[in-house]
């Protein structure tokens, strides 16, 4: 059975109050080349963040990505984990920076989004 990780999904502004929690958060790179083991990219909220990873990367990365990892000081994360999106010939719609934005927002204030009652 896989295991799963707790954690917060976050944007630019909410990174700096996840410090040392795993976070996911969603980047527009606009270029990390294969074997780079840092770069940078613009969170959904405009906000220029460092991923700092453990082995380098394994092929180019453009476009949005999600990175799964730990938020640490001063926009930087700690990437575990990074999900790319690409064209396999398909139009591929764009990312909705607005709807992931309230979705961060939403997620932050809400301390238990799927609680749904005490068990009958």
């Amino acid at each position: 059975m896989l295991h799963f990780e707790r954690r917060s999904i976050v944007n630019g502004a909410l990174l700096k109050r996840s410090i040392g929690q795993s976070i996911s958060i969603h980047l527009k790179v606009d270029r990390a080349e294969s074997g780079c083991k840092s770069f940078s990219g613009k969170s959904s909220d405009g906000v220029n963040v460092q991923v700092l990873l453990s082995e380098p990367l394994n092929g180019v990365c453009t476009g949005w990505v999600e990175i799964i990892g730990v938020a640490a000081p001063n926009d930087t994360v700690r990437g575990k984990e990074i999900v790319t999106y690409f064209n396999a010939g398909e139009k591929i719609e764009e990312f909705d920076v607005d709807g992931h934005n309230m979705l961060c927002t939403l997620l932050s204030v809400c301390k238990e989004p799927f609680y749904t009652g005490p068990p009958m």
